[in-house]
C-alpha cells in the first residue's frame, strides 16, 4: 500500500525539479554557459560544509533561479508535476518571499507568482491540491535585524489570504539567532489576521524552543526533534497533540542514520507526527522514500496510516477539503 500521499514540509527551493533549475541556471547566468548537468547536480548535493551556518547558504544556490516571476511560476509548476507523478493527493509548499526580491519583485508579487504556479498546475493535474506556506526568516544575530523585512512577509500574506487563498506563516532559517520568543509579535499579528501558522522550532536549536513555539501559538511544529532532549518538554508536545512536520531525511547525516531519529522517541510518547520531505533535492529523497525507510526501522502500515491520517487534520485547508482527501484515502484503503 502507497501511504506516502499528504507532504505538509515542503521547501519550493530545495525541492525543485532538478533538470528544469540546472536549466534555467544557465539560461540567467546563475552557471556557466558550459555547466553540465552532472556539475549543476554535485552543487546542488554538496555536503561538505564546515558549520550548519554555511550549510545554510546553499540555499542561495537554488534560490538564484527563482527571482522572476516566470521562473518562481514555473519552478512551482514542475515541482508540483513532480508531486503527482509521484502520487501525492495533498502538498503544503513554502518558501520565503523576501528571498526573491533580488531582481525588483515585492513580497506580494513573488506570492503572486508561486500562486499562479499552483493553480496552473492543479488545473492539470488534478488528483493532486496544494497549498502555500509563507516563511518569515531568522536572519543576523536577533530577530530585530530582519522584523521589517518579516512585517511585510504577514502584510503580504493576508492580502491573498483575504482573497481566499490556501496561504499560511512559518518561520524558517536558522534557528540560533538571539532569544527565540523575540520572535513572539510576528505571531501576536498573524493570530490577529486569524492567518494560520506553524514554525521552525528545534530543529538544529535547543528543544526548549519546542515549548517557545507552543506559547506562541503555533499551529503546527516544523521538525521539533529536539524536544527529546527534555521529557517535559517532549510530554507537552504529545499531551497538546500540537502536529510536528516530522522530516526524517533531512534531519540524518552519516553518523545519524534513520533508526537513530527521534521519530521513534516521539511516537512512543504519543506524539502527532506527520511525515514530510522538508527538502526532496538536498537529501536525496522522496515522500515514498520516507515512508519506506520508516518502515525499515520498525514502523508498521497502520502507523503510516496514522501519520498521513494526521496530516489531513493537520492540514491548512478547509473541512470540504479535508472530507475530499480523507474520501480519496478511503477509496486507497487509508482510514481510521
Amino acid at each position: 500500500m502507497n501511504t506516502a500521499k499528504i507532504d505538509l514540509h515542503l521547501h519550493l527551493d530545495g525541492s525543485l525539479n532538478m533538470h528544469w533549475a540546472w536549466q534555467i541556471a544557465v539560461k540567467r547566468g546563475v552557471v556557466a554557459p558550459e555547466c553540465t548537468f552532472e556539475q549543476y547536480y554535485d552543487q546542488m548535493h554538496r555536503t561538505n560544509f564546515k558549520t550548519r551556518e554555511e550549510g545554510f547558504k546553499r540555499f542561495d544556490f537554488p534560490i538564484a533561479v527563482l527571482q522572476t516571476k516566470e521562473d518562481l511560476r514555473d519552478g512551482t509548476y514542475t515541482s508540483i508535476r513532480d508531486l503527482n507523478d509521484q502520487g501525492l493527493i495533498y502538498a503544503e509548499i513554502r518558501f520565503a518571499p523576501q528571498q526573491h526580491m533580488l531582481e525588483g519583485l515585492t513580497q506580494a508579487e513573488t506570492i503572486e507568482a508561486v500562486l499562479e504556479g499552483i493553480h496552473a498546475a492543479e488545473k492539470d493535474f488534478p488528483d493532486i491540491t496544494c497549498g502555500l506556506i509563507c516563511c518569515m526568516m531568522h536572519k543576523g544575530d536577533c530577530a530585530a535585524f530582519n522584523e521589517k523585512l518579516n512585517f511585510d512577509t504577514i502584510d503580504a500574506t493576508d492580502m491573498f489570504y483575504k482573497q481566499g487563498e490556501r496561504i499560511a506563516l512559518d518561520l524558517a532559517g536558522y534557528e540560533n539567532t538571539g532569544p527565540f520568543m523575540d520572535y513572539a509579535p510576528l505571531f501576536e499579528k498573524a493570530r490577529a489576521l486569524n492567518i494560520p501558522y506553524t514554525i521552525h522550532a528545534g530543529e538544529m536549536g535547543e528543544g526548549s524552543h519546542v515549548p517557545e513555539a507552543i506559547k506562541m501559538g503555533a499551529w503546527r511544529i516544523g521538525h521539533g526533534i529536539n524536544c527529546v532532549q527534555d521529557k517535559a518538554w517532549l510530554k507537552e508536545l504529545a499531551d497538546k497533540q500540537i502536529p510536528t512536520e516530522v522530516c526524517v531525511g533531512s534531519n540524518v547525516k552519516e553518523e545519524r542514520n534513520y533508526a537513530a531519529h527521534p521519530i521513534r522517541e516521539m511516537a512512543k510518547a504519543g506524539v502527532k507526527i506527520t511525515v514530510n520531505t522538508d527538502n526532496m533535492n538536498f537529501s536525496k529523497t522522496s515522500l515514498a522514500n520516507e515512508h519506506n525507510q520508516l518502515r525499515a526501522i520498525g514502523f508498521t502500515t497502520n502507523d503510516l496510516i496514522q501519520f498521513t491520517l494526521n496530516a489531513v487534520d493537520a492540514a491548512f485547508c478547509d473541512e470540504a477539503t479535508k472530507h475530499k482527501l480523507r474520501e480519496k484515502l478511503a477509496a486507497e484503503g487509508i482510514s481510521r
